[in-house]
């Protein structure tokens, strides 16, 4: 599951021979690393001089944003099964890594007639398709679940969140999926106030053809030398470089993970082939590394005046500037319905119903502690279990004081804390230094506090520190009531929170690299 959150004349259909998607896993632990930048270029020409800043950003769907090793690369392989043909994984990256292998449909039938030689002459590219969308869509009507339900948002909603105040909104997908899937998964993710500019596979020829980013470039209405585009292959990159704009690669998930424990994260066929298409960069899953391509200092103010738009991207500025430090976030998926806002310079008020009873305790006790105020109402489907509640909650409240911090200057940092709950101690320690991670232990012996399982209260702080871009440790001294445990961990988060937020006018950016982005 996420830390939580999808194919060119107008005629020409999902699978005609041509190209389009197919992509792959998150692995959360490895979103903030970054793939080593300066590495020579090759091709046949020199990729375009990048501009001072980039004005707008272009972005792939499939293994950019969207996770779908279990979806579109697992429907590759179970097609091919189906006729007989034995494809592995290395084959499809293989396939990928060369370039013309942008339609899932189209690869699937050449890998099976690859496989099968003459025997395959029977099989039709039709029988193929056919086979390919009955794994990938399922059959809703029967109950029976696509593999589609398998995809996850591979980056943090706040991250895109911010790229959209950094661009002032001039953000598009340009992708290989029929606009309905595209639509699909940005409606399921919540990210469809973020994009206005979708080109799909309906609208013209496919990448590595230049018109879907010439396309998307048009209708952001900006010069293409201005544009960076980020794909997963080198198709993605070649279109861009032909549209007259810059091309960043970014790895898969699940392949650099593979490489990271095989010992070779520096190097492997996808990775060649990005540079070999003449990317000006490849950056590690997660688009962490977009921030360096959008300083904040250089984003363009929203046409609405409310950062990356709607309700759910309002955000002032912070206090430092003398305006107040606010924040507000929404969550809307099939399992939880979220809204939230955090005042950093609050008196510690409350108004939180998330539907488990704990942990509204636990979060009107860290409103109060931190001084900050928080609002936050959710509707999540209990009936499953608290899972999906807990964690959509963390992340909201995450990406909520995100936006509230702002620039993140003229502020402490760092806080530290020690809160006592009768026998139990706990200890608190906060960086606010955009580089998400946590390390929350706080010694449960209990499976459930009221309705809400320990383990979830763990996830809930993960969560949050994750949305929030913070690195965030949390440690049991000794105690032995779970009820006094958990409150004494949150109290402490409250009061290192509260010392971290604090206004320090002569800090300016308190980090030796002059950003905290």
């Amino acid at each position: 599951r996420r830390a939580r959150s999808l194919r060119g004349p107008a005629t020409v259909p999902r699978g005609a021979p041509t190209s389009a998607p197919a992509r792959r896993r998150p692995r959360p632990e490895l979103r903030c690393l970054r793939v080593a930048r300066g590495f020579a270029m090759s091709g046949k020409r020199e990729a375009p001089a990048a501009p001072a800043r980039f004005e707008a950003l272009l972005l792939d769907m499939d293994g950019v944003l969207a996770e779908v090793s279990e979806s579109f690369r697992a429907a590759i392989l179970g097609t091919a099964k189906a006729f007989g043909a034995q494809v592995t994984v290395a084959d499809v990256v293989a396939a990928k890594a060369a370039g013309g292998a942008n339609n899932d449909w189209v690869l699937t039938h050449n890998l099976v007639r690859a496989k099968l030689g003459s025997t395959a002459d029977g099989i039709t590219y039709e029988q193929v398709k056919a086979k390919f969308e009955e794994l990938y869509q399922g059959n809703p009507a029967r109950g029976v679940p696509g593999l589609c339900e398998t995809e996850t948002l591979i980056c943090e909603a706040a991250l895109l969140e911010e790229l959209g105040r950094r661009t002032g909104g001039k953000m598009a997908i340009v992708t290989g999926r029929p606009r309905g899937d595209c639509m699909k998964f940005l409606k399921t993710h919540g990210l469809t106030h973020l994009f206005d500019v979708h080109v799909c596979m309906e609208d013209g020829p496919p990448k590595p053809d230049p018109f879907p980013c010439a396309e998307a470039i048009r209708q952001l209405g900006v010069a293409p030398a201005a544009c960076l585009m980020v794909g997963d292959t080198p198709d993605d990159v070649r279109s861009a470089r032909a549209a007259g704009c810059s091309g960043l690669g970014v790895r898969l998930p699940h392949d650099y993970a593979r490489a990271v424990l095989a010992g070779d994260a520096g190097g492997d066929a996808m990775l060649d082939s990005l540079r070999g298409a003449g990317a000006i960069d490849v950056i590690t899953p997660g688009l962490m590394g977009l921030l360096n391509y959008f300083p904040r200092e250089a984003a363009a103010p929203m046409a609405n005046g409310n950062g990356a738009g709607g309700p759910s991207a309002k955000r002032a500025r912070t206090a430092a500037e003398g305006e107040a430090r606010v924040g507000e976030a929404a969550r809307h998926t099939k399992e939880t319905q979220i809204s939230c806002r955090v005042d950093l310079d609050g008196t510690g008020k409350a108004d939180v119903n998330t539907g488990l009873g704990f942990l509204d305790h636990m979060l009107s006790a860290l409103a109060k502690h931190s001084r900050m105020d928080i609002t936050l109402h959710c509707s999540g489907d209990l009936e499953v279990d608290d899972h999906h509640t807990a964690e959509d909650c963390g992340l909201a409240l995450g990406e909520a004081f995100d936006k509230a911090l702002g620039t993140r200057k003229g502020i402490a940092r760092w806080g530290f804390a020690l809160c006592p709950l009768d026998e139990a101690l706990s200890r608190a320690v906060v960086d606010i230094s955009s580089r998400p991670h946590s390390v929350v232990d706080l010694g449960f012996r209990r499976e459930m506090i009221g309705t809400i399982s320990t383990e979830m209260l763990t996830h809930v702080l993960e969560s949050f520190a994750s949305a929030a871009r913070i690195c965030l440790h949390v440690h049991l001294m000794h105690g032995d009531n779970d009820h006094h445990k958990a409150e004494s961990g949150f109290k402490a988060v409250a009061v290192a929170v509260r010392a971290a937020v604090a206004l320090d006018a002569g800090a300016g950016v308190p980090s030796t690299k002059g950003v905290l982005a």
